[in-house]
């Protein structure tokens, strides 16, 4: 080598070699020192294996801090002073990898029998953090001394069976109601559907005073159960809460934007990788519209002074649920008002364990509310054997009345209906105990026929095709032509007409926002035009260090 030439050295890479020397002094110092144990770890980072300390950001360090008495205090059997976290961080944000430390340290060194149980919505998200300690041990040989990881267990080698975590999906409500962990992690919380199961899951843990209880989780859907969550947990005294809502700072530029290139509407970028609770993952209207139509407290109990009554109904029998929605139209207010929703899941066992919706219970419910409200308009979907529910409720004295989705003046009535309500601000909603309406309106997507067809779409999940929501949106062409004004682009009476025309410029000059971007910014697709938009982020770029030598 050249006497001249500077040796250019990674301090990293120093303080990795001193951790490998120095591994046996460590060691006998790891099992009374949880940050030590979790500095001293090398992990797989973004810039290839790291001493674990040299590549934390702040919030992970915060987060580590926080919990670290309680993790003492789990281990040697004591009363932990903070005994609920909820800790909710942006996609890849490292929530995983920084939970699994915390489980290998709690496996290796406890001083007493100790069970964690790890629980999410389906086993694969439920092993995540084994996957991440496998990773640990890949990186740290010496922990295979200590820790090994059989599929669905991790444990102690010493005592397997007195020192062990369970890895578990929610999909047996009788596995949640044995166990009775000294650490409980639910995992990805925003993807849990079987709510029994998880408050089961709490209950066991409440009734462990030394244990305590984490929910790791990304964003989720406003109005869900996990949103309830935490918003209880931010009010309450006994949660410590961890968010993080901006970009880890290991993720790459050009990656963020690749992942807003994938989703141009921006809710599930928003969502995932700016930390927002969003309304849904559809695109008819944005989130911020979405909710300013949530002003009511309740339901209307029932008939109202100078206000009509209509309904909508849709259907659906295996694999959907079935809806109903009730809207009150106030001509003196100029408003449309939620007055009562209902949704029914599919609950009747039929052959083979398969289960349907109670239609009879669905058909009586539709009677009931024609009672209360003295419903003057009801709209049905023929299809899911609505024409013969129909039929009975007819001779009932229940108003109903086809509104066939076959029918392409029908979708766009419906359509442009849902977006100039809530863009013109005349629908008020009121949000129940499961957040219904509020979801389905996220699930609503626009489609585009040119030159002037519209429909609504709804993203299916497990609550369903928007069964509420497509409730709300057959009655609201005729709540809002009884209020005094058309559906949206044109009159009610001239749309079918004129379908297949284009549109004049006065037509489009009144056009709301959402449906003008749609007809102007047109990418085909196989199936239609989608509303294309783009949202502005930035993006937090810092990279701070622990700053403290072992």
């Amino acid at each position: 080598m050249d006497g001249n030439q500077k040796v250019v050295v990674d301090p990293s890479e120093l303080d990795l070699k001193y951790v490998e020397a120095a591994q046996a002094e460590l060691q006998r110092r790891y099992p009374e020192d949880y940050l030590l144990f979790v500095q001293g770890l090398i992990i797989p980072s973004a810039m290839g294996p790291r001493l674990f300390r040299n590549c934390m950001a702040p919030f992970q360090i915060d987060a580590f801090n926080t919990m670290a008495p309680s993790i003492h205090a789990v281990r040697d059997g004591m009363m932990p002073k903070q005994r609920r976290f909820w800790i909710e961080r942006t996609k890849k944000a490292a929530k995983d990898s920084d939970l699994a430390a915390t489980v290998v340290w709690l496996m290796a060194y406890t001083t007493r029998p100790i069970m964690i149980q790890i629980c999410a919505a389906n086993h694969k998200q439920a092993r995540i953090i084994e996957d991440r300690v496998v990773d640990l041990i890949h990186y740290n040989p010496w922990l295979n001394e200590i820790i090994e990881v059989i599929q669905g267990s991790i444990r102690n080698k010493n005592n397997p069976r007195r020192v062990r975590t369970i890895i578990e999906a929610t999909g047996s409500a009788g596995t949640a109601q044995g166990p009775t962990p000294d650490v409980l992690i639910l995992n990805e919380l925003v993807h849990v559907d079987k709510w029994a199961v998880m408050q089961a899951h709490m209950n066991n843990a409440d009734g462990v005073p030394q244990g305590i209880v984490i929910v790791s989780t990304n964003a989720g859907i406003k109005g869900t159960p996990a949103h309830v969550w935490r918003k209880n947990a931010i009010k309450s005294d006994r949660w410590v809460t961890k968010i993080w809502s901006k970009q880890a700072p290991w993720i790459g530029i050009e990656d963020i934007k690749d992942a807003r290139r994938r989703d141009p509407v921006g809710a599930e970028f928003a969502r995932l990788w700016e930390g927002k609770w969003i309304s849904g993952i559809g695109s008819a209207v944005d989130s911020e519209t979405i909710d300013k139509a949530f002003k009511l407290k309740g339901p209307i109990s029932g008939p109202v002074q100078g206000c009509q009554f209509v309904a909508g109904l849709d259907l659906g029998v295996s694999h959907d649920h079935a809806g109903i929605c009730v809207i009150a139209i106030n001509r003196l207010e100029q408003k449309l008002k939620v007055a009562f929703i209902v949704a029914f899941v599919p609950s009747l066992e039929v052959e083979k364990g398969k289960i349907e919706v109670d239609m009879e219970a669905v058909e009586l419910e539709c009677r009931r509310l024609h009672r209360v409200y003295n419903i003057g308009w009801f709209g049905y979907d023929p299809a899911a054997g609505g024409s013969f529910m129909a039929q009975r409720l007819r001779k009932r004295g229940v108003p109903m009345v086809e509104v066939s989705f076959s029918n392409p003046s029908n979708m766009t009535s419906m359509a442009t209906a849902f977006v100039t309500s809530l863009k013109d601000e005349i629908l008020e909603c009121y949000e129940d105990s499961e957040g219904r309406l509020r979801r389905d309106f996220g699930k609503f997507d626009i489609l585009h026929k040119p030159p002037s067809k519209y429909r609504l779409v709804a993203v299916s999940d497990e609550f369903g095709h928007a069964d509420v929501g497509t409730a709300l949106v057959i009655c609201l062409p005729k709540a809002k032509q009884l209020l005094g004004l058309g559906s949206g682009l044109m009159m009610d009476d001239i749309i079918a007409d004129v379908a297949d025309a284009e549109p004049t410029e006065e037509e489009l000059d009144e056009m709301p926002d959402e449906l003008k971007d749609i007809y102007d910014g047109e990418n085909e697709e196989e199936d239609g035009h989608r509303i294309s938009r783009s949202r502005a982020s930035k993006r937090n770029s810092y990279w701070d260090s622990w700053g403290d030598t072992l």
